[in-house]
């Protein structure tokens, strides 16, 4: 049983696919598929169920999963060591983020980062479910850190660090009734046809609480996984939406409105770390360069 083996097996674990897993290793498909083949072999037992677009784990496979990440963990860990007997940071650390980080400019953080320490790689991967599964994901092992939208302030295996916090604002097209308004209060908003991102999104969640605790049901006509196709819908006034205020750019004369809401709903980007903590010496750094950023 080789790294190599246990690295390719955890890329298509994690992405349900032989493709995609070739594509976050970095190497073809064909060697991915001959060493997970053989690993299979060795341990005399299908590790995925092959399904025509995607693959799951086996019970086999399911069992293998933890141990896969703990023994690729241990070796970064045990390069890392050696590296820094030497002075120098080396490792891998996977970084989970939201689509949108307020004014962390995350690619500039990330190309400072990669300038100051070349032999850390950073796989940054940007959710594509929303804040709750990055959570699960961090507290599974598939990431070390999280860039992650959620209310709370302390959840079960994540310690949660805030970094930005802004005010939500109803976002409407401007021939609305609602666009000239000065503020609107929640319960102004009963009845109208809303476009969100869906349940597990962090701003989905405040949303969510802010309407309830005014006693007002909302009614959710569509849901997308972006700002940009929610903007554009509401451009064609398909719906009004509620972003985090720094999502609303563009002139103040432009197809859509920005109005403050009484109630003063907030949202926060929080830096997200397992608990007790079990990062490596290069995820300390980056998270240190995070927060630092978010200071600054």
């Amino acid at each position: 049983m080789q790294p190599h083996q246990l690295a390719y097996f955890l890329a298509v674990a994690e992405t349900g696919s032989f493709t995609r897993g070739a594509r976050r290793a970095g190497v073809v498909q064909s060697a991915v598929s001959a060493a997970v083949t053989q690993l299979e072999r060795e341990l005399g037992a299908e590790l995925f169920e092959r399904h025509y677009h995607r693959v799951s784990l086996t019970a086999e496979g399911e069992a293998l999963l933890p141990r896969a990440r703990d023994v690729l963990t241990a070796l970064d860990a045990a390069r890392e060591a050696v590296a820094g007997a030497r002075g120098e940071l080396v490792g891998t650390v996977r970084l989970g983020t939201i689509s949108f980080t307020g004014p962390l400019d995350l690619a500039g953080l990330l190309r400072s980062f990669a300038a100051r320490h070349p032999r850390v790689e950073v796989h940054l991967r940007q959710t594509t479910s929303g804040t709750a599964t990055s959570l699960d994901d961090l507290r599974s092992g598939a990431l070390d850190l999280a860039l992650v939208s959620t209310p709370a302030d302390g959840l079960p295996g994540v310690a949660l660090t805030e970094i930005h916090r802004e005010p939500l604002v109803l976002v409407c097209g401007r021939d609305h009734p609602l666009a000239s308004a000065e503020r609107v209060g929640i319960g102004q908003l009963a009845g109208e046809p809303f476009i969100d991102f869906p349940t597990g999104w962090g701003n989905r969640a405040v949303i969510d609480h802010a309407f309830a605790s005014a006693g007002v049901t909302r009614a959710i006509r569509t849901e997308v996984t972006d700002f940009a196709l929610a903007r554009t819908l509401v451009e064609h006034g398909l719906g009004l939406s509620i972003f985090p205020a720094g999502a609303v750019d563009g002139p103040a004369d432009g197809p859509v409105a920005r109005v403050p809401i009484r109630e003063s709903p907030e949202w926060t980007i929080k830096l997200a770390r397992p608990a007790p903590r079990r990062e490596g010496t290069a995820a300390t750094a980056l998270a240190r360069a995070v927060l630092d950023a978010a200071r600054a």
